[in-house]
Protein backbone atom coordinates (compact mmCIF):
# COMPACT_ATOMS: atom_id res chain seq x y z
CA UNK A 1 0.00 0.00 0.00
CA UNK A 2 1.28 3.47 -0.90
CA UNK A 3 2.30 5.81 1.87
CA UNK A 4 -0.45 8.36 2.42
CA UNK A 5 -0.04 12.01 3.42
CA UNK A 6 -2.84 14.52 3.86
CA UNK A 7 -5.14 12.22 1.92
CA UNK A 8 -2.80 11.88 -1.07
CA UNK A 9 -0.57 9.00 -2.05
CA UNK A 10 3.17 9.62 -1.75
CA UNK A 11 4.28 8.18 -5.04
CA UNK A 12 5.72 9.23 -8.36
CA UNK A 13 7.40 12.64 -8.26
CA UNK A 14 7.16 13.17 -4.51
CA UNK A 15 8.57 9.75 -3.65
CA UNK A 16 11.34 10.24 -6.20
CA UNK A 17 12.39 13.53 -4.62
CA UNK A 18 13.11 11.88 -1.28
CA UNK A 19 14.74 8.77 -2.74
CA UNK A 20 17.06 10.84 -4.91
CA UNK A 21 18.10 13.18 -2.11
CA UNK A 22 18.88 10.20 0.12
CA UNK A 23 21.09 8.70 -2.58
CA UNK A 24 22.86 11.99 -3.24
CA UNK A 25 23.25 12.53 0.51
CA UNK A 26 25.17 9.27 0.72
CA UNK A 27 27.40 10.28 -2.16
CA UNK A 28 28.10 13.90 -1.23
CA UNK A 29 28.73 14.97 2.36
CA UNK A 30 28.38 18.65 1.39
CA UNK A 31 24.72 18.23 0.42
CA UNK A 32 22.43 19.99 2.91
CA UNK A 33 18.62 20.18 2.85
CA UNK A 34 16.91 23.29 4.18
CA UNK A 35 13.28 23.24 5.27
CA UNK A 36 10.70 25.85 6.28
CA UNK A 37 8.25 23.49 7.99
CA UNK A 38 7.09 21.78 4.80
CA UNK A 39 9.34 18.72 5.06
CA UNK A 40 6.49 16.33 5.74
CA UNK A 41 4.35 17.56 2.86
CA UNK A 42 7.23 17.65 0.39
CA UNK A 43 8.31 14.20 1.61
CA UNK A 44 11.92 15.04 2.49
CA UNK A 45 11.60 14.25 6.18
CA UNK A 46 13.45 10.95 5.72
CA UNK A 47 16.55 12.96 4.83
CA UNK A 48 16.36 14.48 8.31
CA UNK A 49 16.00 11.02 9.83
CA UNK A 50 19.07 9.72 7.99
CA UNK A 51 21.25 12.86 8.02
CA UNK A 52 20.06 14.96 10.99
CA UNK A 53 23.25 17.03 10.98
CA UNK A 54 22.62 18.02 7.35
CA UNK A 55 18.93 18.90 7.62
CA UNK A 56 18.22 22.45 8.77
CA UNK A 57 14.77 23.73 9.69
CA UNK A 58 14.39 27.50 9.86
CA UNK A 59 10.73 27.63 10.84
CA UNK A 60 8.00 29.17 8.71
CA UNK A 61 10.45 31.62 7.17
CA UNK A 62 11.13 31.08 3.48
CA UNK A 63 13.17 34.26 3.16
CA UNK A 64 15.45 33.05 5.94
CA UNK A 65 15.78 29.66 4.23
CA UNK A 66 17.08 31.26 1.02
CA UNK A 67 19.43 33.60 2.88
CA UNK A 68 20.75 30.65 4.89
CA UNK A 69 21.18 28.69 1.67
CA UNK A 70 23.21 31.55 0.20
CA UNK A 71 25.50 31.53 3.27
CA UNK A 72 25.97 27.76 3.07
CA UNK A 73 26.89 27.99 -0.60
CA UNK A 74 29.58 30.52 0.29
CA UNK A 75 30.98 27.98 2.74
CA UNK A 76 31.39 25.37 0.02
CA UNK A 77 28.21 23.44 0.81
CA UNK A 78 25.50 22.49 -1.67
CA UNK A 79 22.17 23.62 -0.21
CA UNK A 80 18.97 22.11 -1.60
CA UNK A 81 15.78 24.01 -0.74
CA UNK A 82 12.58 22.02 -1.44
CA UNK A 83 9.62 24.22 -0.50
CA UNK A 84 6.10 24.91 -1.67
CA UNK A 85 6.72 26.85 -4.88
CA UNK A 86 4.18 29.55 -4.02
CA UNK A 87 6.13 30.48 -0.87
CA UNK A 88 9.59 29.84 -2.27
CA UNK A 89 9.20 32.01 -5.35
CA UNK A 90 6.82 34.75 -4.26
CA UNK A 91 7.66 35.24 -0.59
CA UNK A 92 11.42 34.95 -1.02
CA UNK A 93 11.56 36.67 -4.42
CA UNK A 94 13.99 39.38 -3.32
CA UNK A 95 16.34 36.90 -1.65
CA UNK A 96 16.36 34.78 -4.80
CA UNK A 97 16.99 37.78 -7.05
CA UNK A 98 19.73 39.45 -5.00
CA UNK A 99 21.41 36.71 -2.99
CA UNK A 100 20.98 33.68 -5.24
CA UNK A 101 20.78 35.08 -8.76
CA UNK A 102 22.93 38.22 -8.58
CA UNK A 103 25.76 36.40 -6.81
CA UNK A 104 25.36 33.26 -8.96
CA UNK A 105 25.16 31.24 -5.74
CA UNK A 106 25.34 27.44 -5.89
CA UNK A 107 21.84 26.92 -4.49
CA UNK A 108 19.34 24.31 -5.73
CA UNK A 109 15.71 25.38 -5.36
CA UNK A 110 12.97 22.79 -5.80
CA UNK A 111 9.55 24.37 -6.21
CA UNK A 112 7.07 21.73 -5.07
CA UNK A 113 3.35 21.68 -5.86
CA UNK A 114 3.52 23.95 -8.90
CA UNK A 115 0.64 25.02 -11.10
CA UNK A 116 -2.77 23.64 -10.23
CA UNK A 117 -1.39 20.59 -8.44
CA UNK A 118 -2.41 21.75 -4.96
CA UNK A 119 -6.12 21.40 -5.72
CA UNK A 120 -7.82 22.01 -2.39
CA UNK A 121 -5.77 24.99 -1.21
CA UNK A 122 -6.78 27.31 -4.02
CA UNK A 123 -5.24 30.52 -5.30
CA UNK A 124 -2.92 31.12 -2.33
CA UNK A 125 -1.00 27.89 -2.89
CA UNK A 126 -1.32 27.36 -6.64
CA UNK A 127 1.97 28.58 -8.05
CA UNK A 128 1.05 29.58 -11.58
CA UNK A 129 3.51 32.44 -12.14
CA UNK A 130 6.72 30.90 -10.78
CA UNK A 131 8.17 30.26 -14.25
CA UNK A 132 7.61 33.89 -15.25
CA UNK A 133 9.24 35.17 -12.06
CA UNK A 134 12.32 32.95 -12.06
CA UNK A 135 12.78 33.10 -15.84
CA UNK A 136 13.15 36.87 -15.57
CA UNK A 137 16.14 36.53 -13.22
CA UNK A 138 19.64 36.27 -14.74
CA UNK A 139 21.86 33.24 -14.01
CA UNK A 140 19.09 30.90 -12.78
CA UNK A 141 18.29 27.72 -14.71
CA UNK A 142 14.63 26.65 -14.90
CA UNK A 143 13.83 22.95 -15.32
CA UNK A 144 10.58 20.97 -15.45
CA UNK A 145 10.54 17.22 -15.98
CA UNK A 146 7.97 14.91 -17.56
CA UNK A 147 8.13 11.89 -15.29
CA UNK A 148 9.68 10.71 -12.00
CA UNK A 149 12.62 9.04 -13.69
CA UNK A 150 13.58 12.24 -15.48
CA UNK A 151 13.08 14.15 -12.22
CA UNK A 152 15.64 11.95 -10.48
CA UNK A 153 18.18 12.57 -13.24
CA UNK A 154 17.43 16.30 -13.18
CA UNK A 155 17.97 16.58 -9.42
CA UNK A 156 21.35 14.88 -9.79
CA UNK A 157 22.31 17.12 -12.71
CA UNK A 158 21.26 20.22 -10.75
CA UNK A 159 23.35 19.21 -7.74
CA UNK A 160 26.37 18.54 -9.94
CA UNK A 161 25.96 21.87 -11.76
CA UNK A 162 27.83 24.87 -10.35
CA UNK A 163 25.29 27.66 -10.03
CA UNK A 164 21.66 28.36 -9.11
CA UNK A 165 18.90 26.07 -10.38
CA UNK A 166 15.13 26.18 -10.02
CA UNK A 167 13.52 22.78 -10.54
CA UNK A 168 9.75 22.82 -10.96
CA UNK A 169 7.96 19.83 -9.40
CA UNK A 170 4.41 18.63 -8.77
CA UNK A 171 2.66 16.48 -6.20
CA UNK A 172 3.00 12.73 -6.44
CA UNK A 173 -0.67 11.94 -7.01
CA UNK A 174 -1.05 13.42 -10.50
CA UNK A 175 -3.10 11.43 -13.03
CA UNK A 176 -1.19 10.39 -16.18
CA UNK A 177 2.26 10.65 -14.63
CA UNK A 178 3.41 7.24 -15.80
CA UNK A 179 6.78 6.72 -17.44
CA UNK A 180 7.00 9.09 -20.41
CA UNK A 181 10.68 9.06 -21.34
CA UNK A 182 11.99 5.94 -23.00
CA UNK A 183 14.35 3.54 -21.32
CA UNK A 184 17.87 4.84 -21.64
CA UNK A 185 16.71 8.48 -21.67
CA UNK A 186 19.49 10.78 -20.50
CA UNK A 187 18.49 14.12 -19.04
CA UNK A 188 20.86 16.96 -19.88
CA UNK A 189 20.81 20.50 -18.56
CA UNK A 190 19.79 22.92 -21.30
CA UNK A 191 18.45 20.14 -23.56
CA UNK A 192 14.89 19.16 -24.42
CA UNK A 193 13.79 15.92 -26.05
CA UNK A 194 11.77 14.98 -29.11
CA UNK A 195 9.53 12.18 -27.85
CA UNK A 196 7.62 11.66 -31.09
CA UNK A 197 8.63 12.63 -34.62
CA UNK A 198 6.14 14.49 -36.80
CA UNK A 199 5.89 16.76 -39.84
CA UNK A 200 2.61 18.70 -39.65
CA UNK A 201 2.61 20.40 -36.23
CA UNK A 202 4.86 20.65 -33.16
CA UNK A 203 3.40 20.17 -29.68
CA UNK A 204 5.89 21.63 -27.20
CA UNK A 205 4.93 20.56 -23.67
CA UNK A 206 6.41 20.70 -20.19
CA UNK A 207 5.82 18.73 -17.00
CA UNK A 208 2.43 17.10 -16.56
CA UNK A 209 1.28 18.40 -19.95
CA UNK A 210 3.71 16.10 -21.78
CA UNK A 211 1.54 12.95 -21.51
CA UNK A 212 -1.47 15.00 -22.62
CA UNK A 213 0.47 16.23 -25.65
CA UNK A 214 1.40 12.64 -26.51
CA UNK A 215 -2.25 11.63 -26.24
CA UNK A 216 -3.22 14.54 -28.48
CA UNK A 217 -0.63 13.42 -31.03
CA UNK A 218 -2.16 9.94 -31.08
CA UNK A 219 -5.60 11.37 -31.73
CA UNK A 220 -4.29 13.70 -34.42
CA UNK A 221 -2.60 10.74 -36.08
CA UNK A 222 -5.96 8.98 -36.29
CA UNK A 223 -7.10 11.90 -38.43
CA UNK A 224 -4.05 11.81 -40.66
CA UNK A 225 -2.09 14.59 -38.93
CA UNK A 226 1.54 13.92 -37.99
CA UNK A 227 2.38 15.72 -34.74
CA UNK A 228 5.86 16.08 -33.28
CA UNK A 229 5.99 16.12 -29.47
CA UNK A 230 8.79 17.87 -27.58
CA UNK A 231 9.36 17.43 -23.86
CA UNK A 232 10.52 20.97 -23.05
CA UNK A 233 12.35 20.18 -19.81
CA UNK A 234 14.85 22.99 -20.50
CA UNK A 235 12.81 26.15 -19.96
CA UNK A 236 15.84 28.33 -19.22
CA UNK A 237 18.16 28.25 -20.97
CA UNK A 238 15.69 27.20 -23.66
CA UNK A 239 16.91 24.51 -26.04
CA UNK A 240 16.43 26.78 -29.03
CA UNK A 241 18.03 24.42 -31.54
CA UNK A 242 15.51 21.64 -30.84
CA UNK A 243 12.57 24.08 -30.89
CA UNK A 244 13.64 25.88 -34.07
CA UNK A 245 14.47 22.64 -35.89
CA UNK A 246 11.00 21.29 -35.14
CA UNK A 247 9.24 24.53 -36.13
CA UNK A 248 11.15 24.67 -39.42
CA UNK A 249 10.00 21.13 -40.19
CA UNK A 250 6.32 21.41 -39.20
CA UNK A 251 5.53 25.10 -39.67
CA UNK A 252 3.10 25.17 -36.74
CA UNK A 253 3.58 25.15 -32.95
CA UNK A 254 1.35 24.69 -29.90
CA UNK A 255 2.87 25.05 -26.43
CA UNK A 256 1.28 23.29 -23.44
CA UNK A 257 2.06 24.15 -19.81
CA UNK A 258 0.72 23.92 -16.25
CA UNK A 259 1.33 27.62 -15.58
CA UNK A 260 0.29 31.10 -16.66
CA UNK A 261 0.91 31.56 -20.38
CA UNK A 262 2.13 35.11 -19.64
CA UNK A 263 5.86 34.79 -19.07
CA UNK A 264 5.77 31.00 -18.96
CA UNK A 265 7.34 28.29 -21.09
CA UNK A 266 5.16 29.20 -24.06
CA UNK A 267 6.35 32.79 -23.86
CA UNK A 268 9.96 31.56 -23.94
CA UNK A 269 9.25 29.50 -27.08
CA UNK A 270 7.43 32.43 -28.70
CA UNK A 271 10.32 34.80 -27.94
CA UNK A 272 12.66 32.35 -29.62
CA UNK A 273 10.55 31.65 -32.70
CA UNK A 274 9.56 35.25 -33.43
CA UNK A 275 13.26 36.00 -33.89
CA UNK A 276 14.49 32.80 -35.51
CA UNK A 277 11.56 31.03 -37.18
CA UNK A 278 8.20 32.85 -37.15
CA UNK A 279 5.38 30.32 -37.58
CA UNK A 280 1.67 30.18 -36.65
CA UNK A 281 1.57 29.44 -32.93
CA UNK A 282 -0.87 28.98 -30.06
CA UNK A 283 -0.13 29.05 -26.30
CA UNK A 284 -2.08 26.65 -24.11
CA UNK A 285 -2.05 26.96 -20.32
CA UNK A 286 -3.62 29.03 -17.57
CA UNK A 287 -4.87 32.18 -19.25
CA UNK A 288 -4.14 34.98 -16.79
CA UNK A 289 -6.44 33.73 -14.03
CA UNK A 290 -6.11 32.94 -10.35
CA UNK A 291 -6.57 29.39 -9.13
CA UNK A 292 -9.57 27.83 -7.44
CA UNK A 293 -10.20 25.09 -4.88
CA UNK A 294 -11.61 21.94 -6.44
CA UNK A 295 -10.75 18.30 -7.21
CA UNK A 296 -7.76 18.09 -9.52
CA UNK A 297 -9.53 16.73 -12.58
CA UNK A 298 -12.19 19.44 -12.25
CA UNK A 299 -9.48 22.10 -12.16
CA UNK A 300 -7.79 20.69 -15.24
CA UNK A 301 -11.13 20.80 -17.06
CA UNK A 302 -11.96 24.29 -15.73
CA UNK A 303 -8.65 25.78 -16.85
CA UNK A 304 -8.29 23.79 -20.04
CA UNK A 305 -5.26 21.70 -19.10
CA UNK A 306 -6.60 18.79 -21.12
CA UNK A 307 -5.93 16.79 -24.25
CA UNK A 308 -9.09 18.25 -25.77
CA UNK A 309 -7.78 21.80 -25.32
CA UNK A 310 -4.50 20.87 -27.02
CA UNK A 311 -6.49 19.48 -29.96
CA UNK A 312 -8.59 22.65 -30.09
CA UNK A 313 -5.49 24.84 -30.25
CA UNK A 314 -3.86 22.55 -32.82
CA UNK A 315 -6.92 22.54 -35.09
CA UNK A 316 -6.98 26.35 -35.06
CA UNK A 317 -3.72 26.43 -37.02
CA UNK A 318 -3.98 23.22 -39.02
Amino acid sequence: MSKMMYGAAVQGFRATLCDTLLTLGDENKDLIVLDAETGTATNVIDFRNKFPERYITVGVAEQTALSFAFSLSRSGKIPVVPLFSCFLVRRACDQIFIQIGYSNANVKMIGCYTGLTTPNTGATHQSINDVAIIRSMPNIMVIETADPGELSQAIRAAVEHKGPVYLRMVRGDIPKHDIICTEGHKFQLGKSTVLREGKDISLVASGIMVPRALEAAERLAAGGVSAEVINCSAIKPLDEETIVSSAQKTGRVVTCENSNIYGGMGSAVAECLVQRCPVPMRLMGIEDEYGWSAPLEDLFEMYGLTTEKILEKANEIL
